[in-house]
């Protein structure tokens, strides 16, 4: 199970920092990139830092990167340059970058980022960003928690811009209130699965707000006579009963390679067997991925056996 950031997928720095061969000599501190393009979606923030000692602290003010020249370039079809983006750093967080510029990022395109410190050579990075989702329908937008009734959207499956088939997550987002509600309301609305693993000292509640279902191949859902695709979410997925934006997303080779490999991370290796991230970075490491997304409203409600549970949904 993967837990993902609002905007649709999170880098897990850990991974990044930790996966190595832990024989090996430790490196020196790399630039780290974070920034996740979404299809038809202004253009995102870049977040710039530095690795840390295994032993480290890690702390995003002292080792955030700042002052850099940041530059995210659409590219044509012969990978000229279409438009470049100038970045600056926003003052009120050290690192964090945005574009000086609207600009929406097109399906179907390449975007190569470019970020120059001054102190080394530069980063530099290329995403291709998934065509676009367009959903036909959807079906059980209410349904019962672990009945055969799954959740479910119709989709006209993207065009496949690699050699592998079109690779999916599902995203489920928590609309209860967790700003209002008590604890306890929420802590009765979490689904038998987190419910278990849930301890109130070690996690948060709103750290479970938006689950996802890791890697599903395109080849997994139904395949309709029309050419559509119904995608089912995965019950894992859902973390609260109660109302949920669900989002499906189709991400690229960065995304994939990434959550993959991070995936297999978690498979128990023993120390020296574990294999590194898989990451497209060039002078630094971190994550310039893209995806599309689409999303709907569905209501999941607990079994009968747990009664109702109605905390109040959010705005």
């Amino acid at each position: 199970m993967i837990r993902i950031s609002p905007a649709g997928l999170l880098l897990l720095l850990g991974a990044l920092l930790l996966g190595c061969d832990t024989t090996a000599t430790r490196p020196e501190s790399q630039l780290v990139v974070e920034s996740y393009l979404e299809a038809e979606a202004p253009l995102p923030t870049v977040r710039l830092s530095r690795t840390v000692g295994v032993d480290d602290a890690y702390d995003p003010t002292e080792d955030a990167v700042r002052g850099a020249d940041v530059v995210v370039a659409r590219l044509a079809d012969d990978s000229t340059v279409a438009e470049a983006v100038p970045y600056s750093e926003q003052d009120s967080v050290p690192g964090l970058y945005a574009p000086d510029d609207p600009s929406f990022v097109e399906p179907e395109t390449t975007y190569r980022l470019r970020v120059e410190t001054g102190d080394g050579a530069p980063l530099t990075a290329t995403t291709t960003v998934p065509d676009a989702i367009t959903v036909v329908g959807s079906s059980n937008d209410t349904t019962t928690y672990q009945s055969p009734r799954q959740p479910a959207f119709t989709i006209e499956p993207p065009r496949t811009l690699t050699d592998r088939q079109n690779v999916y997550t599902f995203t489920a987002t928590s609309l209860l209130d967790f700003e209002r509600t008590p604890d306890s309301v929420l802590t009765a609305a979490l689904t038998p699965f987190y419910a278990d693993g849930f301890d109130a000292e070690d996690d948060s509640l709103a750290s479970l707000r938006i689950t996802s279902s890791g890697l599903l191949n395109e080849g997994n859902f139904t395949r309709n006579a029309d050419g559509t695709i119904t995608v089912r979410l995965p019950w894992i997925a859902v973390a609260f009963y109660g109302p949920n934006e669900v989002a499906v997303n189709v991400v690229d080779d960065n995304f994939y390679d990434l959550l993959r490999s991070q995936q297999v991370q978690q498979g128990g290796f023993s120390p020296g067997e574990i294999p590194n991230v898989i990451e497209h970075v060039e002078g630094g490491t971190g994550i310039f991925g893209s995806y599309a997304r689409a999303a709907r409203a569905f209501v999941i409600r607990p079994p009968d056996s747990l009664g109702a549970v109605r905390p109040s949904a959010g705005p």
